[in-house]
């Protein structure tokens, strides 16, 4: 049996799983292929053997404002 940690990613409004019991180069790679889709990477339970990643596809109020400034 593998002792390395897994990682689901979870869409957090609907909580749809996007990626589950994935390593973490596979969730590297996950957010390396979605980075301009989702946002907030947020991880829970990060001292259990298998964490859950939260990420939701709304764009921060922070990112929208300097958006709105680069017009």
């Amino acid at each position: 049996m593998s002792c390395e940690k897994l990682y689901t990613i979870v869409l957090e409004h609907s909580l749809e799983v996007l990626l589950e019991a994935a390593t973490m180069e596979q969730v590297e790679a996950f957010w390396d292929a979605y980075d301009t889709r989702y946002f907030g990477l947020r991880m829970e339970e990060e001292n259990s053997h298998h964490a859950r990643v939260i990420v939701t596809d709304e764009i921060p109020e922070e990112e929208e404002e300097a958006e709105l400034c680069l017009d």
